[in-house]
């Protein structure tokens, strides 16, 4: 394929992004982030500021090498009226959307923000008004390619932003300097018709990615599809709303089965928390994707493979690399190598990445599956169920034992279902009939968008909003009142009990260990409690009371959030009711979103 075809055949199906309407990035262009930006190397800074070009980012680079977009001048031009101005209010509730144990994981994410390496405060009004100053989000850039893999063509866009500011600017996860998503179109390489859609959202793999073309939760405008993005993440989704992270825990599955049995024990109905999450505990980050904002059509579209050196060399941080140690705060890697500087299977094999390997276009399955075929597979089917079933006659004639085992009558069983099967597709390809394809049978634990939760107004955001706080309340009022010493008994018991439990089944190593710890908590409890420094309890009571203080203050957004979300939510009823009695254009199903030159509120 020429180049200009491929830039062609990249064009006709590029993907329609559409965004939140108080998102501050977009897809921009690679050669002017890094044209001022500073190079780092284990910490250290190789390369200034404006002495950098794209072109010098190849495979001198190590993944030690990382990208500083943000200086110290840049945060300190920050004054405190723009910093306001760009700052973000939580769009809808959202630890009303979990249980109490997943705001106990916002709690505890939160903590831990304490004491991880974090991207720098002020980082968000810095790069958004570093890349208005430089107007880099005047022309919407999409880096592109297209390969054959497999038996697929695969459309490759990949989609480069200067910040990820999802925790600042909309309670999130992470916030980190630059982001780099990507979607993937797989067509049949016959007529290059576009078969499958894919996009990636956090760390996600596997075919809950991508969506059949015909799949009817597919928006498309003509022959291209429309995504839309999450509010400062920028992860992909096919239909608009609101999606609540998962984590998935093996270690508390049982929990989670355990929520799941209470709750059908006593007939509450789950408001969709773990709703298209599988295994997973729902997290209170939730992310919207409603596409109410800037709708991205026209891109300067850029072909990338083999060139240029950026693409296919460098395995530095595109972004600050801050040491977080989850990862979550630095800089992220480029389309084609991973952190550790191996090149990411999204990259060298997107077929596989999202579960498409074994399930062939069109046309592969036309030359497969012929008359001729399907003749030698029946017939070796045929022979395989003589062999099997030679014995079972001739058993039961001679009233002797079968000689046909379990396995072997369950072999025979799956032998005749495969040929009833094959003989029936025979007939209908005999026929000239189509052979229907499932489009949604591939998926397992799909994003699904978050009904409204029951009740979402002030009350329940009040709630969401305290719960958590009044249970550190709790603890602090055992720390400082005497009944404490009850919780100590408790512990005590459940220490004897796990410890005999262990020597009953001679596990001695995990007694040793276990004994070990008990005596450290032990020497800890006495300090605590044990009137060495009875003041100690009072401060550890203080400190939650401060904890539960500060955690009720920075939930406060809860109650403002959910008088927006009855808003917002009035508003799109509004403008769907509208757009409802005009005409619509090709495929698309739900109404177009405002202008990009629309005035930002």
């Amino acid at each position: 394929m020429s180049p200009d075809d491929e830039h062609a055949l990249l064009r006709r199906h590029a993907p329609i992004l559409r965004f939140d309407e108080r998102e501050l990035f977009f897809p921009t262009d690679v050669d002017r982030y890094v044209a001022s930006s500073s190079l780092w190397v284990d910490g250290v800074e190789v390369v200034g500021s404006g002495g950098l070009t794209a072109a010098d980012l190849d495979h001198r680079w190590g993944p030690r090498a990382s990208l500083r977009w943000i200086s110290d001048d840049d945060l300190k031009v920050v004054v405190k009226e723009e910093a306001t101005r760009l700052a973000r209010k939580l769009l809808s509730p959202r630890l009303g959307r979990v249980g109490l144990f997943g705001r106990v994981l916002d709690a505890l994410f939160i903590l831990s923000l304490l004491l991880r390496p974090t991207t720098p405060r002020r980082t968000t009004p810095a790069a958004a008004l570093k890349a208005e100053r430089l107007r880099l989000h005047e022309r919407p850039v999409c880096y592109a390619r297209a390969r054959r893999t497999g038996e697929w063509l695969v459309l490759h866009y990949s989609y480069f932003y200067v910040m990820n500011d999802w925790r600042t600017g909309y309670r999130g996860l992470n916030d980190h300097e630059a982001d780099w998503e990507q979607a993937w179109v797989f067509c049949d390489p016959a007529d290059e018709r576009p078969m499958w859609i894919a996009a990636s959202s956090h760390d996600h793999v596997g075919p809950d990615l991508r969506r059949h073309w015909n799949d009817p939760e597919v928006i498309r405008v003509g022959d291209r599809p429309v995504l839309h993005a999450g509010a400062g993440s920028h992860a992909l989704y096919f239909r608009p709303g609101d999606y609540v992270t998962r984590l998935d825990v093996p270690a508390l599955r049982w929990l989670l089965k355990l929520q799941r049995w209470s709750q059908a024990v006593l007939r509450i109905r789950d408001e969709a928390t773990e709703r298209g999450l599988g295994p997973a505990l729902g997290v209170p980050f939730v992310e919207t994707a409603i596409g109410d904002g800037r709708s991205i059509v026209d891109w300067d579209l850029r072909l990338i493979g083999d060139t240029p050196a950026w693409a296919s060399d460098y395995r530095g941080l595109w972004g600050l690399d801050t040491g977080d140690p989850m990862d979550g705060e630095r800089g992220p890697s480029g389309p084609k190598f991973a952190r550790n500087g191996a090149v990411r299977e999204s990259w060298a094999d997107p077929v596989g990445f999202v579960g498409l390997h074994g399930t062939p276009p069109a046309s592969a399955v036309g030359a497969q599956v012929d008359g001729p075929r399907i003749d030698l597979a029946l017939a070796d089917l045929d022979e395989q169920i003589r062999r099997l079933s030679r014995l079972l006659p001739l058993a039961r004639q001679t009233g002797g034992p079968s000689e046909l085992t379990a396995d072997d009558r369950s072999r025979l069983t799956d032998l005749l279902r495969q040929r009833t099967e094959l003989a029936d597709l025979a007939r209908r390809i005999e026929a000239g009939a189509v052979t229907s394809v499932d489009v949604r049978g591939h998926l397992r634990h799909p994003a699904v968008p978050l009904p409204p939760p029951a009740g979402s107004g002030w009350l329940l955001a009040l709630w969401a909003a305290a719960s958590i706080p009044l249970v550190l309340l709790a603890m602090a009022a055992l720390f400082v009142f005497d009944q404490v010493r009850v919780v100590g008994v408790v512990l005590v018991v459940a220490a004897v009990a796990t410890v005999g439990e262990q020597l009953a089944r001679r596990h001695f190593q995990a007694v040793a260990r276990l004994s070990a710890i008990y005596l450290v908590i032990g020497a800890g409890y006495l300090f605590a409690f044990g009137g060495v420094l009875t003041v100690s309890r009072y401060v550890v009571g203080l400190a939650l009371v401060g904890g539960a203080g500060l955690l009720f203050f920075l939930n406060l957004g809860e109650i403002g959030a959910a008088q927006r979300f009855r808003q917002k939510a009035a508003d799109l009823a509004a403008r769907s009711a509208v757009n409802a009695d005009r005409p619509g254009t090709g495929t698309e199903p739900v109404p177009t979103p405002p202008s990009p030159d629309r005035p930002r509120r």
